[in-house]
């Protein structure tokens, strides 16, 4: 009875444990599944983290391997084991039978903080927010930012840094229960010569991680030249540490997903939202147009020069990134310790972000839209070049035969994406006879990754711009990002006036609704029509006012009957 007893507490031990595990798993997925908006961001998430959950055997894809050595626990013990006893830790991985098995890489997020404006109680909401990350299957690292401080005395910013550190680990690295917060202040990481930092002992950093605990980097560097140690500029630091990961990279040994900056400032400033941040920049198209912004003076000197510090590091070390990896897969975020702490999915942008790989809200919403949300939050991609071929930048006849005769459009390239994008075989000659010569705007993203056509259509007189053809690679389709940033640069093209059309059952419509001034439809028509501009603005406003309709606004009931005989004669182009 005596050996009975403790295998039945060994046998509900275990069933508990399953339990707890299925439990774990069932929550996580769930989670994930509310926080995303689409099928296909959940399964991109999950595809993505599915080896970096906390659970050894928890799958969303069939694998044809299931050795001990293919879960993420046992190849991090192995990792470790190797760098203690000197070895190459970034050597391949075989199991018993020689087979090479798949490294499970790092999922990293860089965050950089500006530390002294944080709150006790803002550090606790961040400590949330950072267990909610590690349980998402991102490794976070922190370095602290402490440029503020003044540089006339190391030994009194030193005190200071270590008084500030102990104060954070107080919160973050003394856990109370398993699933409570590890974290280590690692300092004098950097050595330097001449001012550019380099990494000598990258296991300091890698170690920590592979064991669950968050390394937390002083800006403090060794001077070789001067044997002593200073403090250099975070951003360099930042710039050096993404330097010496980004190396690693061609080991699959990790990849750095997000850099963060932490700034009591926000994102960076947009005239367009009065004041509050861009909700996303795409930097190949957008860097120097917003550098030129921030200096025009509608933000003060010394905030203008922070924000454009923010800016120059994310795009020096996004480019960096991009020119090694070959992809554009990590994201910059700017955003607030206030808005770190909240411990929402939904809410948390960084969160949100891992999730789903864009912003909490859509930047192609309009500004100018009372419901559209303002925020704090930057986001930020090198992103893809953008061509934009306007009728007002061409002193000859601009007309789709001049651009391709010319060589700055591929015909046959154009084609296969508009028959990709919308399942269809194009009418091909039927569609650029009826469009050339009135061509308003064509707008190239990438190497025909999407496209956008805009055309001239004439009613009584009026000439009115009409978006003939909104495109997207299907496998691009749902890539965050390109559908805003070819919306916005068709609403810049044309303010003052836009309509287009779509077919009623067309899912896309909610999508275009949330973008336009109007929408309107007649029970024996196939398509909603859709108009939007600033001519909109004013006459909606004297409505609201009550004044009467003075000479030279517009006339809102010839309006919709223009654009529905522009609409209703157009001709499908598809077969």
């Amino acid at each position: 009875m005596s050996k009975i007893q403790p295998l039945n507490r060994q046998f509900i031990s275990n069933i508990d444990t399953h339990k707890a595990i299925t439990d774990a798993k069932r929550n996580l997925i769930l989670s994930i599944l509310k926080s995303t908006t689409t099928k296909r961001e959940a399964r991109n998430y999950l595809t993505k983290y599915q080896n970096q959950f906390d659970f050894a055997n928890i799958k969303f894809t069939k694998t044809k391997n299931d050795d001990p050595l293919s879960q993420r626990d046992n190849q991090r013990e192995l990792f470790i084991n190797r760098f203690l006893n000197q070895k190459n830790p970034f050597t391949n991985i075989y199991n018993e039978d020689e087979t090479k098995l798949t490294k499970i890489p790092l999922r990293l997020a860089i965050f950089k903080i500006k530390f002294p404006s944080i709150t006790t109680t803002q550090w606790k909401g961040i400590a949330e927010t950072f267990k909610r990350l590690i349980t998402l299957g991102i490794s976070p690292i922190i370095l602290l930012d402490y440029d503020h401080l003044p540089e006339d005395s190391f030994r009194q910013n030193e005190l200071y840094m270590i008084d500030q550190a102990s104060k954070m680990l107080n919160i973050l690295g003394k856990p109370e229960e398993q699933g409570d917060l590890k974290a280590t202040i690692l300092r004098s990481l950097f050595t330097t010569t001449q001012g550019n930092p380099t990494i000598n002992s990258l296991e300091s950093i890698l170690i920590p991680l592979y064991q669950g605990v968050i390394p937390i980097i002083q800006p403090i560097v060794y001077n070789t030249g001067s044997t002593k140690q200073e403090f250099l500029r975070c951003d360099k630091l930042l710039y050096s540490l993404c330097e010496a990961l980004i190396e690693q990279r061609t080991t699959n040994l990790l990849s750095i997903e997000k850099i963060v900056l932490i700034d009591p400032i926000g994102g960076i400033p947009s005239i367009e939202r009065n004041q509050t941040s861009h909700v996303f920049i795409n930097l190949s198209q957008e860097y120097s147009e917003i550098l030129s912004e921030l200096y025009i003076g509608h933000i003060g000197p010394k905030d203008r020069d922070l924000h454009v510090e923010n800016l120059n590091s994310m795009n020096s070390i996004l480019t960096f990134i991009m020119e090694k990896s070959g992809n554009d897969e990590t994201t910059g975020i700017i955003t607030t310790p206030e808005i770190l702490s909240i411990n929402n999915d939904q809410l948390n942008p960084i969160i949100y972000n891992v999730l789903t790989d864009r912003s909490i809200i859509s930047s192609s919403l309009p500004s100018a839209n009372k419901r559209t949300p303002k925020v704090s939050t930057t986001i930020i991609k090198k992103g893809v070049n953008v061509q934009v071929f306007n009728h007002s930048d061409f002193n000859k006849e601009f007309s789709m035969d001049y651009l391709f005769e010319n060589g700055l459009v591929e015909k046959e390239k154009l084609v296969s994406l508009l028959n990709d994008s919308f399942g269809k075989t194009l009418q091909v000659d039927d569609y650029f006879k009826r469009i050339n010569k009135n061509l308003a705007t064509f707008i190239l993203v990438g190497d025909y990754d999407g496209a956008a056509i805009l055309t001239w259509e004439e009613s009584e007189g009026d000439k009115i711009a009409y978006l003939d053809k909104f495109a997207i690679a299907k496998r691009n389709q749902g890539l965050p990002g390109l559908a805003d940033i070819i919306f916005k640069i068709i609403l810049q093209s044309h303010p003052t006036e836009l309509i287009w059309r779509s077919r009623k059952n067309n899912p896309v419509n909610k999508w275009y609704f949330e973008r336009c001034c109007g929408c309107m439809s007649s029970p024996e028509s196939q398509w909603k029509i859709f108009y939007t501009g600033d001519i909109f603005d004013k006459r909606i406003d004297r409505f609201k006012r009550s004044e009467p309709l003075e000479k030279g606004l517009v006339n809102i009931g010839e309006k919709l009957k223009k654009y529905s005989a522009i609409c209703e004669s157009i001709v499908p182009s598809f077969k």
